[in-house]
């Protein structure tokens, strides 16, 4: 038994954009599909799609960035109370900014385990796996920033207290398409109010590492965790961003 990476992408509203990019169905809009996800490169190992908008792109690194020790947690999901709590006025593990509910059962990234007399390949944390709980961060990305990148509205900038990533919601349109350009699916698309919303650090005071009784969510000098964590989907990323960096990171 395995769980589909699609079943985390929340719906779209905006004529199937979201669902085009779910199905793999990039060319139906004049996406090109390149190179598949490998290890972590210059444009953090996501696709490279067709031009969406022209922006000033996000260059300076955020100042810090939550840090998970799986080791200390214990699945209380505190974390994402406070941070829905905090940002929503209301508790949703769906809309919470750090995602801890939807890898307990089985890991990162939609992970498979041992049942019904088969035996099924792929990562083994989770309840039904090896018992771990991981909480999954926004990374807070280094230049080029897939979600900003990604996005048509330039609705992604520098939060000036953290330097997080955080979307400005006057200019979110909710179209969903930084939820399906993060590797990680760290944006959250909330339906109702036809806004995404993702991790922006509180402004420099997480709540979710206030709030965290083990000390398992540490909030730290910015720090690259990419390529030790989990991917959940291959992400997307403008061709014209991969043709922009190549001029400084030619070498």
């Amino acid at each position: 038994m395995a769980v589909s990476k699609q079943d985390l992408v929340p719906p779209a509203y905006d004529g199937g954009i979201v669902s085009d990019f779910k199905d793999g169905k990039y060319s139906r809009r004049n996406f090109l599909m390149l190179a598949g996800f490998g290890s972590i490169s210059v444009l953090g190992g996501v696709k490279a799609v067709g031009k969406l908008s022209a922006k000033t792109p996000i260059i300076a690194d955020a100042k810090g960035v939550l840090f998970h020790d799986a080791t200390r947690c214990v699945a209380c999901f505190r974390c994402e109370l406070a941070c829905s709590e905090f940002n929503d006025g209301f508790a949703s593990s769906y809309l919470a900014r750090v995602k801890a509910y939807r890898n307990q059962a089985f890991g990162p990234a939609g992970a498979t385990y041992e049942g019904d007399g088969a035996t099924t390949g792929g990562q083994t944390q989770g309840v039904w796996g090896n018992f771990r709980q991981v909480v999954e961060t926004c990374k807070q990305c280094p230049h080029p920033v897939p979600c900003a990148e990604a996005c048509p509205q330039g609705a992604i900038q520098v939060e000036p207290n953290s330097g997080s990533r955080k979307i400005n919601t006057a200019l979110c349109i909710g179209c969903g398409i930084c939820t399906v350009a993060c590797p990680w699916q760290m944006p959250t698309l909330n339906t109702s109010i036809h806004k995404a919303s993702k991790c922006f650090l509180c402004n420099g005071s997480p709540e979710c590492a206030r709030a965290c009784p083990t000390g398992s969510l540490k909030y730290v000098p910015w720090r690259d965790l990419r390529s030790g964590s989990p991917l959940v989907q291959s992400g997307i990323m403008p061709a014209s961003t991969q043709t922009n960096c190549a001029v400084c990171h030619s070498n």
